[in-house]
């Protein structure tokens, strides 16, 4: 330690009273590898025990509109039913002709 006038001058060490050996930093990067290590493995083995047939958000939705699409049209698709205006509130069979009959 130096004293230049008001001014201490002291070297690191001295300073701190201690020693620096750098072991922060293996910890952060003990600890950096074990995290990574661990996501891999909870990743891993979660995609292992998952059924093979995931399917993507896009590809369900596509799914269930389909199948939402075709119960709506059924069986009697190439039929409509329709009232008149003037007439009862009775459903008619009204032929539809884009379905080929």
């Amino acid at each position: 330690m130096q004293t230049r006038g008001d001014e201490v001058h002291a070297e690191v060490d001295e300073a701190r009273a201690a020693s620096t050996p750098n072991v922060v930093r293996w910890v952060l990067a003990i600890s950096l590898f074990a995290a990574i290590a661990l996501l891999t493995v909870i990743w891993v083995t979660g995609a292992a025990t998952s059924d093979q047939n995931n399917q993507t958000v896009d590809a369900q939705i596509r799914a269930a509109e389909d199948t939402n699409r075709t119960a709506a049209a059924g069986d009697d698709a190439a039929r409509v039913d329709a009232a008149k205006p003037s007439q009862s509130q009775d459903a008619q069979a009204v032929p539809n002709k884009d379905a080929g009959q």
